[in-house]
């Protein structure tokens, strides 16, 4: 009888046509209240644990944290730099035989020498006989390579 009961009043339920007195009824038959009260008892439990986990984790990480960042380090300690003495290298010299060179005797020849002008920073006059080079950011390649051609040959 209890479970043909229990059958009719599913069958209002999922038909939306079920009274209070008949829900209060269907409620006693499933044991709604003690189902509830245990699934709630667990639910508490798991948050508990994973609030427990959590917290324990934190807690770990910053203590290994702290007691990483106060250890002593002996890596730390100054850096010498080694004093390095170079190595000696021996090369033999090679051996020439001397041979008899025929004396040449050299030829001489009239070379005039200019003597060198200090450089100041304004331009002095030139002599007419010798030529100047004057060049600034504007001046185009080929007169330069004129100018230094004719102070060469003079």
């Amino acid at each position: 009888m209890k479970t043909e009961s229990l059958e009719r009043l599913m069958d209002k339920y999922r038909e939306g046509t079920l009274s209070d007195e008949e829900r209060d009824e269907l409620n006693r038959l499933t044991h709604r209240d003690t189902v509830m009260a245990a699934a709630s008892q667990r639910a508490r439990g798991i948050q508990h644990r994973t609030r427990l986990g959590i917290g324990f984790t934190v807690l770990v990480l910053v203590a290994g944290g702290a007691v990483w960042t106060l250890m002593p380090r002996t890596d730390k300690a100054p850096q010498m730099a080694e004093v390095v003495t170079p190595m000696e290298v021996t090369v033999p010299e090679p051996v020439v035989e001397q041979q008899a060179v025929p004396e040449v005797q050299p030829q001489r020849q009239h070379v005039q020498k200019k003597s060198a002008r200090p450089l100041t920073a304004a331009p002095q006059r030139a002599d007419e006989d010798e030529p100047v080079v004057i060049c600034n950011n504007q001046c185009e390649a080929d007169s330069v390579i004129s100018d230094i051609w004719k102070f060469l040959t003079v």
